[in-house]
């Protein structure tokens, strides 16, 4: 019996290979910051997913509805540590309780959020300021870095959120722009804030803006998209 169940386990991947993967990702956001001294892992039997500072945990499902292992993305956004993404294969475990997989439309994320830090103790670098922009750059977007900034590419429908890192800052200084999409998640620096078709967006908004959790991206696939997997 012991041999049939580990030929099964090794066949998963196979099963879900020979599955037609669905068109759209979900991206859900935690709402409430993780700490250095959470526990989380990747399914109940994952790797364990460091936690170096006070961080934002967004989680990336490129196949929803999937009940077998899958490529998934863990992304935690820090002082410390800037925005690291993590590649995964099931759903969260947060100190031993399965989190985010399944939930529909639960809540909404208020951006912009602010992440402070644990360790720092400056004043100027305490706290970091997240971002979300509520809509899908398409690829007829042009996104760039600052008024007179580089071009920062996008192909596939994709979400941005941009992580201002100074935020007390006034002048040039550094910041992160996080591109989610099906094909590729990425991160690109920056020294400003972001000029979305001539318009600069996000810095500076008065209103919050709501964006609900899970966010969904479709996905359109085009000849392109091969070398965004690299």
């Amino acid at each position: 019996m012991k041999k049939y169940f580990i030929m099964f386990i090794l066949l998963i991947p196979l099963i879900v290979s020979a599955q037609t993967l669905p068109d759209d990702c979900d991206i859900y956001f935690y709402p409430h910051e993780l700490n250095p001294g959470d526990e989380l892992q990747d399914g109940p039997l994952g790797g364990g997913i460091r936690i170096e500072d006070q961080s934002l945990l967004i989680w990336v499902d490129l196949a929803p509805g999937f009940r077998f292992a899958h490529e998934t993305k863990y992304i935690l956004i820090s002082l410390l540590g800037g925005t690291r993404i993590i590649e995964g294969n099931w759903w969260p475990v947060l100190n031993e309780k399965m989190i985010l997989y399944g939930e529909k439309k639960k809540y909404a994320v208020v951006s912009p959020l602010e992440v402070h830090s644990v360790i720092s103790t400056s004043v100027q670098d305490r706290f970091i300021r997240i971002h979300i922009y509520p809509h899908d750059l398409l690829g007829t977007d042009r996104l760039v870095d600052g008024p007179t900034g580089r071009p920062i590419y996008i192909n596939a429908p994709t979400l941005l959120i941009w992580v201002d890192m100074v935020p007390l800052a006034f002048f040039s200084h550094y910041t992160e722009y996080l591109l989610i999409s099906k094909p590729r998640t990425r991160v690109e620096k920056g020294e400003w804030w972001p000029v979305l078709n001539g318009k600069r967006i996000l810095f500076g908004e008065q209103n919050a803006l709501g964006v609900i959790s899970p966010y969904t991206l479709h996905y359109y696939p085009t000849s392109d998209d091969s070398s965004l997997s690299k």
